[in-house]
């Protein structure tokens, strides 16, 4: 099945409406479209066919996007690698992708990396470059298109592969319950090395919207206040750091806001609700082209009901997943591994259950839960009644190894507000949970950390300050 390029179908039906916002720099649709069915042609003159990978360390720039959908039209699978990662880090990932070439996209150095090695050959692109589109340019929804590596936080990172069917459905799917239109302005505030921010233009620009990049030096508030932005992605502590700087909505066109990432606390729900907001909370997955169930946050750890297109059963605590959405499978050296069970469902590592209204619910992930002293405890519980206070922002909870009881959480917390006593907290935990749940110590969060923490990295830090 083929679809039209979104884009070309706007360039033609709205040749001038802005479709990339990036600073002081506003492309229109016919722009784009000329500029996108140059880069495809540029790729094809280098010797690119369909199903060869390009690596490219891709943050979020506007050169970034351009050759991500220039790749779509190419056929070319975009693999996407965080440039703030180590050179060699970047090299044994591009291995295993068996990718031979690599286009530098990001200008800002603090991302940009030279990737030169014998193993990777650099290309150079006219990013400015327009020509005519000619022929409507058609999607192949069979056609491999990119790559996403998942975080690695439980074990080394797998290159997610997925067709163009994949993103196209995972977007029409959520415009079912966030709907986007020809006047939504959606900030691209994940990277695209994100399954997050990957999808976010593929909901653009089948609605014919901007996608706004964050490369701006503004805060965010301030942003706000001038751009267009109607539509937010946010983990929770960006959203606490908002608020903390004065945000109202009443300057502002924000009319959607999607958390996720991380539990999500009920003061900052009840908080956006009161500012005239509901936020939606999601599940996803890279393996499911990012959302999977959306939501209004009505009781910890509900995400709402599966998006059309998307299948969500529960077996034996472990939720499963398949659908118009789910991937081909994990890339590894040459092969695709579908790491599918006989009747085609994926199973998520993720411990979860439905409501009563078929709703589901996420406990966590199954590979973080621990027994302590004959005790289940799994961290995620304990995760979201801290964040569930009102002056923690988010909150992180591991296991150290303990001579009596096996294992013990400990717990690392981010304040938004002034910090409580030891006491204080150990005693609103204890409230809502068993008393072996709660932490034996509580450390500071450490600083420079991402939006998606690693457990693993927190786990090692927690036994050198417990042990220490």
């Amino acid at each position: 099945m083929k679809d039209t390029c979104p884009i070309h179908y706007w360039a033609k039906e709205t040749p001038e409406h802005i479709a990339i916002e990036a600073g002081s720099v506003k492309l229109s649709y016919q722009t784009l479209n000329r500029r996108v069915a140059s880069l495809a042609q540029q790729l094809a003159l280098k010797g690119f066919v369909p199903g060869d990978r390009l690596v490219v360390p891709a943050k979020g720039s506007l050169e970034s996007l351009l050759l991500a959908w220039a790749c779509l039209r190419a056929g070319v699978v975009f693999c996407p690698l965080n440039p703030a990662f180590p050179v060699a880090q970047q090299l044994g990932l591009a291995k295993r992708l068996q990718a031979g070439r690599v286009c530098q996209t990001e200008s800002d150095t603090d991302y940009s990396s030279q990737l030169t090695s014998s193993q990777l050959t650099p290309i150079t692109l006219d990013f400015l470059a327009e020509v005519g589109a000619g022929e409507p340019p058609a999607l192949d929804g069979s056609q491999l298109c990119n790559t996403i590596f998942t975080s690695g936080s439980s074990g080394t990172p797998k290159a997610v592969l997925h067709r163009v069917a994949n993103h196209l459905a995972s977007a029409r799917g959520s415009a079912s319950f966030i709907p986007v239109d020809q006047n939504s302005g959606w900030l691209l505030s994940l990277p695209l090395f994100h399954i997050g921010g990957y999808a976010i233009p593929f909901r653009v620009f089948l609605a014919g919207g901007r996608v706004i990049l964050d490369d701006e030096p503004h805060t965010l508030p301030a942003r706000l206040e001038q751009q267009s932005i109607t539509h937010l992605s946010l983990v929770p502590t960006q959203l606490w750091r908002l608020l903390k700087a004065g945000f109202t909505l009443k300057h502002t066109q924000l009319r959607e806001l999607l958390l996720g990432g991380a539990a999500i606390p009920a003061p900052l729900v009840a908080k956006m609700t009161s500012l005239g907001l509901t936020p939606k909370v999601s599940y996803g997955l890279s393996e499911m082209a990012s959302q999977v169930c959306t939501g209004i946050p009505t009781a910890p750890g509900v995400v709402g009901r599966p998006l059309p297109g998307r299948e969500v059963r529960v077996v034996e605590g472990e939720i499963q997943v398949r659908g118009e959405t789910l991937f081909c499978g994990y890339l590894n050296d040459g092969v695709v591994d579908s790491a599918l069970n006989d009747e085609g469902w994926f199973a998520t590592r993720d411990k979860g259950l439905f409501t009563s209204e078929g709703s589901l619910v996420v406990e966590g992930r199954l590979d973080n839960g621990f027994i302590s002293g004959g005790e289940n405890i799994q961290p995620e519980a304990i995760e979201q009644c801290l964040v569930d206070h009102p002056g923690v922002a988010q909150a992180l909870v591991v296991q150290v190894p303990h001579s009596e009881w096996g294992e013990r959480p400990v717990a690392f917390i981010d304040w938004h507000g002034e910090a409580v006593t030891e006491q204080a907290l150990s005693a609103w935990v204890r409230e809502a949970l068993p008393g072996f749940m709660v932490p034996d110590a509580w450390l500071a969060w450490p600083p420079g950390v991402g939006f998606k923490p690693s457990r693993r990295q927190f786990a090692e830090l927690a036994r050198g300050l417990v042990n220490h």
